[in-house]
């Protein structure tokens, strides 16, 4: 793909994106408006279950389907990865189910009303069967965000007919599921059209677990734990606090969403340019894919600093003013944010550098779960967004070292200027050193 028709592509993605975020203008202040703090603590902790769930169900089948795909020449051999990645996350939903059940009545916020977690539960494993990577592997870019916008119009309907106040909070996550179904079956619909049934079987399962491993360690190191942030606020801290960091949270999360359309883009357009042994295509689109996503996050950094305080209680009202300072703290992550994610999913994915990934992604998972177990009971919402940014530059200094150690560094802009100037400078230091001995 030249960089052209990359830029239209892209263009065409956020546009997409758009409607989600025209999406959240609308429901994100009715919500906090209609529902309360406590109560829209509540339905974000579901919505953080739900996150966590549809993690566990997909195990890092993703982004492996997402690569395999991209390389299928054949229908019969697009089916074969269709049906296998269908049954796996049909095996794994089912067993995501059962956590989610079980995590509904560990959480006291949740128990109190546990239809909303099983509501949730489900929402989870619907979103895991999603077949965005199936389409974008495929380079059908434009099909998933139709699907999607269809689902946003589904569930706005759904719910500004249906909640009207506090205790219409479960028909929030109601509408949300029943759009996501109706979604799920248009998607299912166009790509057996395609491809033809998807043939269901146990078989390959474990051998696609074994291989998606790496990536679900990752995952669950860097993207489990920040998506259940909201759930785990609820075991460690008032529901206040809950509502409070949830309000930032959802607005922090939607600042790192925004990096995902291109990534949909790029991460496949990467991988088919390997291999096919475009290596100068390969490394041209990776630069420009970092370019992109390390001056987005200084962008972010700078605006959620300056209008957090401002905009939070304009959307939600005087009650979540403290959700502005709570989003300030959450700023310092986006620039870490927007480099781990060019170093995972533009450089060591499409370069199946899988295993390195997942020992930094457990390894920083492991660094926000103890940052977060000691400073969100004593600090509160804004504790725990620290520990989330304590998270994201744990885990940068660990990608980057080991893109040093892989000599991939030169993939990052700037570095191999910087790098030939150090060898200049050595050089010289080198001769100096060999005159004076003479």
């Amino acid at each position: 793909m030249d960089g052209k028709k990359s830029a239209n592509v892209i263009a065409f993605v956020y546009g997409g994106y758009l409607m989600r975020y025209v999406y959240l203008i609308i429901v994100v202040p009715f919500y906090g408006r209609v529902l309360g703090v406590a109560e829209y603590g509540r339905v974000l902790a579901a919505m953080s279950l739900m996150n966590v769930i549809w993690m566990l169900a997909s195990y890092g089948f993703t982004f492996v389907g997402m690569r395999e795909i991209s390389k299928a020449h054949s229908t019969s051999e697009c089916n074969a990865i269709y049906s296998l990645h269908v049954s796996a996350r049909l095996a794994l939903g089912v067993l995501g189910g059962c956590i989610g059940v079980i995590a509904t009545f560990c959480s006291p916020t949740l128990s109190e009303r546990p239809v909303i977690g099983f509501l949730a539960t489900m929402l989870g494993v619907v979103s895991a069967l999603n077949l965005g990577w199936l389409y974008q592997g495929r380079h059908h870019f434009r099909t998933p965000i139709m699907i999607e916008v269809f689902g946003f119009a589904v569930s706005l309907a759904l719910v500004l007919s249906l909640v009207r106040g506090p205790t219409d909070s479960v028909w929030v996550v109601a509408s949300l599921l029943i759009a996501g179904v109706a979604s799920m079956v248009i998607s299912y619909g166009l790509a057996t059209y395609q491809l033809g049934r998807p043939h269901l079987s146990l078989s390959g399962i474990v051998s696609l677990v074994k291989g998606s491993t790496m990536l679900f360690c990752y995952s669950s190191g860097s993207v489990v734990l920040t998506a259940s942030s909201t759930y785990l606020m609820t075991l460690l801290s008032t529901p206040d606090q809950v509502g409070y960091f949830g309000a930032a949270e959802r607005f922090a999360t939607i600042g790192l969403s925004l990096m995902g359309p291109a990534s949909q883009v790029f991460i496949p357009t990467i991988s088919r340019q390997l291999a096919q042994g475009d290596k100068a295509g390969a490394y041209a689109t990776t630069r420009r894919g970092a370019m992109l996503l390390l001056g987005y996050g200084l962008l972010v950094l700078c605006g959620a600093l300056t209008l957090s305080p401002i905009v939070l209680p304009l959307i939600f009202g005087e009650a979540f003013t403290p959700s502005g300072h709570v989003l300030q703290c959450f700023a310092w992550m986006f620039p870490f944010a927007a480099f781990n994610d060019f170093a995972a999913f533009y450089v060591f994915v499409p370069r199946r550098k899988d295993r390195p990934l997942a020992i930094a992604g457990a390894a920083s998972g492991i660094a926000n779960l103890l940052a977060a177990l000691w400073l969100a009971p004593r600090f509160g919402a804004e504790g725990m967004a620290f520990a989330r940014v304590i998270g994201e530059l744990s885990l940068s200094a660990m990608l980057l070292t080991i893109m040093i150690r892989l000599e991939l560094i030169t993939l990052l802009p700037g570095a191999g200027r910087a790098i030939a100037m150090a060898r200049v400078a050595c050089g010289a230091r080198s001769q100096a050193g060999a005159g004076k001995d003479k």
